[in-house]
């Protein structure tokens, strides 16, 4: 994945991954660490504003965020997958 650039908006895959493994509590914990208003955390999210000086850092905080949503996710699944081999098992 590249790197954001100022003035473009995020590439469609990571505002993909912003958009499945980040909830609206995330933005508003992001905006509220960084100081980058929700409203512009979501417009670049959904790529309807550019990446900029004063919003690159709220941005690579809620990619950390998402990252670790996706993790906690892939675990769950590694959890369910077992559960339901064990049921289907039985």
């Amino acid at each position: 994945m590249e790197k954001l650039k100022y003035g473009q908006p995020i590439s469609l895959r990571l505002s993909n991954y912003l958009r499945d493994f980040t909830t609206k509590e995330d933005v508003a914990n992001v905006s509220t660490e960084t100081g980058v208003s929700i409203s512009t955390l979501n417009y670049v999210k959904r790529r309807a504003n550019n990446v900029s000086e004063g919003n690159e850092k709220g941005i690579i905080c809620l990619a950390k965020k998402a990252l670790e949503n996706a993790e906690a996710k892939r675990k769950e699944a590694l959890r369910c997958k077992k559960e339901l081999s064990l049921i289907l098992q039985s």
